[in-house]
């Protein structure tokens, strides 16, 4: 299922920058514009069995069809692991259940995990729209940020389940017998449709800091000058405000700072490399980060109670003021590394002939 979805992503991310319509014609190709058959369309299956090539002309399809419809797939798979199976024993804040594997599914004791993984693979797929988007050097599409936005607002403001970490976590002491039959009662499959303020609260929370961690992670944007072959692109932020949306304002800052954190370092590593034709912009780490998170968010995550409030806020704080310095370190390496590249490119043949002229 996950395959499906990210081959019909593939269209997305090809289609929608350029504003064609996403779901008609029919897939074809580029160069000859045949259709291409319904066999030959299986995701992944479908370019092994043409190695690659299309039918018809023999053009070559791009390696990166199949790779992310593998890339949906697998983690469509790893996060109904790690999120239904497991009875949410990765999510943070939440108390997991106390069954796990096919028998509480089984028994229906799933819905709520069920939706809320649901939730977290339209942000995760969007997320990783946009970064693909920014490899191709194009500008994200706003309908596509918007669609995302009302669907977790709306969806997020009448079903509480699809925030287990609120805005404003409680420190609380061990949970009592009576408290763990409550949160079994509570969590066994049970979706509460209605509106309620605390989760709107956590929602306004979300997307401030996802803002704040936004502006903060992709700040040289805007002392930038140039209009290609850019680490930052128009749009990083928004990638980092729908985060902040979908998990909430705890989660978009551990987002926001190993992202940043994972970019310094790539940037780092490769600094006496030139720079590529096609650079991996900032967005393509903020997609590694998330899909950590989706999946292990308990380990990832800090919050009130696991350690003292003086520690907490402290952690949390210097998260936040080392986003731009990570940010700003990394794209002062790669300005260095584009000059340098700059430097070593051998002259062409006609400015060679200009000279001799």
């Amino acid at each position: 299922m996950g395959s499906v979805i990210g081959s019909f992503l593939n269209v997305v991310i090809y289609r929608m920058p350029l504003g064609l319509n996403i779901s008609k014609p029919k897939s074809r190709c580029p160069i000859c514009e045949t259709p291409i058959r319904t066999r030959d369309n299986l995701p992944i299956v479908g370019w092994i069995l043409l190695r690659g090539k299309c039918r018809t002309c023999q053009a070559p399809i791009s390696v990166r069809y199949p790779i992310v419809e593998a890339i949906v797939g697998c983690f469509f798979l790893l996060m109904y692991f790690s999120l239904v199976y497991s009875g949410g024993r990765f999510l943070p804040y939440r108390i997991p259940n106390k069954f796990w594997g096919a028998y509480q599914i089984l028994e229906g004791h799933t819905w709520d995990l069920i939706a809320l993984g649901l939730y977290y693979n339209y942000l995760f797929i969007v997320v990783l729209a946009g970064a693909y988007i920014h490899f191709d050097q194009q500008k994200i599409p706003l309908r596509l940020l918007m669609w995302c936005f009302l669907i977790g607002f709306s969806t997020g403001v009448f079903l509480p389940e699809l925030h287990p970490v609120p805005a404003m976590v409680t420190v609380a002491s061990e949970p009592s017998a009576t408290d763990g039959i409550l949160s079994e009662l509570r969590y066994h499959g049970s979706l509460h449709w209605g509106f309620q303020s605390t989760t709107l609260i956590t929602l306004w929370w979300g997307l401030f800091y996802g803002g704040i961690v936004g502006f903060l992670y992709s700040w040289p944007l805007v002392v930038q000058k140039e209009k290609q072959s850019m680490l930052f692109q128009s749009g990083t932020s928004c990638l980092l405000i729908l985060t902040g949306l979908y998990l909430g304002w705890q989660q978009v800052v551990t987002v926001g700072f190993l992202s940043a954190f994972l970019l310094a370092c790539y940037e780092f590593v490769r600094r006496n490399r030139s720079v590529d034709h096609q650079p991996i912009p900032a967005s393509a780490f903020i997609v590694l980060v998330l899909a950590l998170q989706l999946l292990l968010g308990r380990y990832l995550t800090l919050l009130p109670g696991e350690t003292s409030i003086t520690m907490y806020l402290l952690v949390v704080g210097c998260q936040i003021i080392v986003i731009p310095i990570l940010t700003g370190l990394a794209q002062s390496i790669y300005r260095k590394r584009e000059t340098q590249s700059l430097l070593q490119d051998p002259i062409s043949v006609d400015e060679t002939s200009t000279l001799t002229e």
